[in-house]
């Protein structure tokens, strides 16, 4: 994950991460959709890249402790977002290094999941949304999501055998699994929120998601089932 969103952050980022015009109208969108308007506290964002959402999150939150899995994303992130309030990290993909237990008000992750290579990452940061999260507080994730039915698990099937070929045939980062992702059916998403001890209090999905047989899924998410 981490040499792939390294060899991007070289390339051009609005392509693989998003318009960085579009940030704040993203995010206030994120939070509108699920019927909130965070304000204050501490604000976790899992996947910064070069800070497209940093600056609007900034203005929102006392402090922002925004992360990523690619160095060289970070140092983008770094020199475009100059608030006082925020401070990066680097983390392993996998786990929020360094992001102590309970400390986030809120937590966002956007645009992100998509682009873990397996589930049991997606699985496994899950309970680290839980881990990170205050008693109070909550997390606002979007994710694609597999439609029902057997054409979407067998084009998911045919799919997970290709990248890996085409990976090594191109030898292009925005091939591989770790920027093309896996995508969760509906089970199990829910199964990875049921083990991360998460529960959802607000839920939409947006139109076909850029991405064959999905749909996006936004989620506000807290402890307790």
């Amino acid at each position: 994950m981490r040499a792939t969103w390294d060899a991007l952050a070289s390339a051009e980022t609005a392509v693989y991460v998003g318009d960085p015009a579009r940030g704040e109208d993203e995010l206030a969108g994120l939070f509108g959709r699920l019927g909130a308007d965070p304000r204050g506290g501490v604000c976790v964002e899992v996947g910064c890249g070069p800070g497209r959402m940093t600056a609007a999150l900034a203005e929102r939150f006392e402090q922002v402790i925004a992360v990523d899995v690619s160095p060289a994303m970070v140092e983008r992130a770094r020199a475009a977002v100059t608030a006082p309030n925020v401070r990066f990290g680097v983390v392993s993909g996998e786990r929020l290094d360094g992001i102590e237990a309970g400390v986030a008000d809120v937590l966002v992750c956007y645009l992100v999941l998509q682009h873990l290579p397996r589930r049991s990452v997606v699985h496994g940061l899950l309970q680290e949304f839980a881990r990170a999260l205050a008693p109070s507080g909550e997390a606002f994730v979007q994710l694609p999501v597999l439609e029902p039915g057997a054409r979407p698990l067998a084009w998911r099937a045919a799919r997970t055998l290709a990248v890996p070929l085409v990976t090594r045939l191109s030898g292009r980062p925005d091939a591989s699994a770790a920027f093309r992702g896996v995508r969760l059916t509906a089970g199990e998403l829910d199964e990875g929120l049921r083990r991360s001890g998460l529960r959802v209090l607000g839920r939409d999905s947006g139109p076909d998601a850029p991405y064959r047989h999905s749909r996006d899924v936004f989620l506000r998410l807290a402890h307790g089932l």
